[in-house]
């Protein structure tokens, strides 16, 4: 069993060589960056006063020319502004160099914000890419701020390196886990650390979306993973030739991990809480002497709305330790009302101490995915047996794991099973987190070996001669029967939010479920608790 690094990495250790894996990003983005300024410089365009990090205080500055010869933007670029621009989050880090760096510190020219990691094999490279041609093609007074999701890798030492090879307006940024997980959460980005079974070769879901402030820090627009350097560029100068007209609107006053006056520091690990059912709310709790890891606490918690309302009546978290680790969770089934944000109050009895401490969440609208607290759909999911053995059938993945076929949900449920659902496919990516909960599940099969994971692929397609071909296409795909039943094609989230993960226990109820970025804890510490009897 693959076992988690007992302690993260210092920051400031230097390191005496990179992986493989890192030169090759790093030899590829410098390549890219020269075909960038190469294409720039054939295309005529100005960057327009020079030597500027977006640190002045006058307006953006708009190239001296209409920019690179290139086809016009796929889309309207009014499309990725916000209808209503709004106070942007804060961010309050440190640089590779260790230098407390804050977004308000740049107020007066655009700033791009990407949360990500430096090994990140193809969303983080091809997005970095993108934004510094369009950096490039905007001109003056713009920055990038890539925030990393990953700091027990990003290390300071590594991420200056990283930044070496980045334009002097890119800018990487780190701290400790709490300060990311709290910036990450004021920001809705949300990541987790998805295992592949080999020590220290761990990936991140994350959030993918670049987001787009303003001069003034007002959040205008984002753009979402796939978006060209050409429709970028349109967006940036929309924004530049027009300022905010709308007022701002406040974000929660604070985030979850924030600590609170009581001496108890909150993390929520759950990275889908849902309205309207009860939902398990993971928490990693932390007192004055660090993390809380005593099975024998059991913390209360309030849901809180955001007046300071109490809501419904506290409930006791379950302390939960997964086989062979030795950090505990705590995990409490909150029923919260409405989508939006809500404030949770924490109390807990470490020893003689009496720790309290609030954090927030944000509740998710189930739409008409199958509902926390309700029985789980019946329907058959296909198997190698239905098929004569045939996986192609079945699923895409190019090295398909025969354990996620060799039962159906149908037989699980019969059976009184508890039993993880995945929803995902490995060829057909609507999202940038598609193929990455079908990690995930051989993974975690591994570590719960009596637990049946199973896989369904939740498009249709046909097989011709050996290559899976989609009915509908990427933009309006046609769901699977199974993929209809879990209800997952129904607003707000449509066909096209993969993956989707569902855990059900044994008397067949649906206990959690999870939307496009999950990690490996988010399953691990349900199936863990419901080992023990939770």
């Amino acid at each position: 069993m693959a076992q988690r690094p007992a302690a993260r990495a210092s920051h400031d250790a230097p390191e005496s060589r990179l992986d493989s894996a890192f030169w090759l990003v790093l030899v590829l983005a410098a390549v890219c960056l020269v075909l960038v300024l190469a294409a720039a410089l054939r295309g005529g365009f100005s960057s327009g006063s020079s030597g500027s990090s977006g640190g002045g205080t006058g307006a953006p500055s708009q190239p001296a020319v209409a920019g690179p010869a290139s086809a016009a933007p796929s889309v309207d670029a009014t499309s990725l502004l916000y209808s209503a621009a709004r106070d942007a989050p804060g961010i309050a880090l440190s640089d590779p160099d260790g230098r407390p760096l804050t977004l308000a510190s740049m107020r007066g020219g655009i700033v791009l914000v990407f949360f990500g990691y430096t090994h990140c094999p193809d969303v983080c490279p091809a997005t970095i890419g993108r934004v510094e041609q369009a950096m490039a093609a905007y001109g003056a007074n713009i920055r990038t701020v890539f925030v990393t999701v990953d700091p027990e890798r990003d290390t300071t030492t590594w991420l200056k390196e990283f930044d070496s090879y980045r334009s002097p307006q890119f800018t990487a940024l780190t701290g400790s886990d709490a300060e990311i997980r709290a910036t990450a959460d004021a920001w809705n980005v949300k990541y987790a650390r998805v295992e592949t079974g080999v020590p220290g070769a761990y990936s991140m879901s994350h959030t993918a979306d670049v987001f787009v402030v303003d001069g003034a820090g007002q959040l205008r627009a984002d753009f979402p993973f796939g978006t060209t350097a050409d429709e970028m560029v349109t967006t940036l100068r929309l924004i530049g030739s027009a300022p905010a007209t709308t007022a701002p609107t406040q974000a929660p006053a604070t985030a979850a991990s924030v600590p609170a006056g009581g001496g108890l520091q909150i993390e929520v690990d759950s990275t889908s809480i849902w309205a309207g059912g009860p939902s398990p709310v993971i928490l990693a709790l932390s007192g004055p002497a660090g993390r809380l890891n005593d099975t024998s606490i059991q913390p209360l918690v309030q849901l809180i709305g955001t007046d300071g309302t109490p809501v419904g009546s506290p409930v006791m978290a379950v302390p939960v330790r997964p086989p062979g680790l030795a950090t505990v969770s705590y995990v409490a089934t909150v029923t919260i009302p409405n989508p939006g944000w809500w404030h949770l109050a924490v109390s807990a009895t470490p020893g003689s101490l009496a720790l309290t401490g609030t954090g927030d969440v944000a509740a998710l609208d189930p739409g008409t995915s199958a509902a926390l607290g309700s029985a789980a759909p019946t329907i058959h999911s296909p198997t190698l047996a239905d098929v004569a053995g045939d996986v192609r059938q079945i699923s895409t993945d190019p090295i398909p794991d025969p354990r996620l076929y060799g039962q159906s949900t149908s037989d699980v449920l019969a059976a009184h099973q508890a039993f993880v659902l995945v929803l995902d496919s490995a060829k057909f990516r609507v999202t940038s987190a598609c193929g990455k909960a079908l990690i995930m599940a051989r993974y975690l099969e591994d570590r719960w070996p009596a637990v049946p994971f199973i896989h369904v692929e939740p498009f249709r397609y046909a097989v011709q001669t050996d290559t899976p071909v989609l009915e509908g296409s990427l933009a309006s795909p046609a769901l699977t029967d199974v993929a209809a039943a879990w209800g997952i094609g129904g607003a707000p989230w449509g066909t096209t939010s993969m993956p989707w993960v569902f855990v059900v226990d044994g008397h067949g109820i649906v206990r959690a479920k999870y939307q496009g970025v999950m990690g490996s804890d988010d399953v691990d510490v349900l199936v863990a608790l419901f080992e023990q009897g939770g």
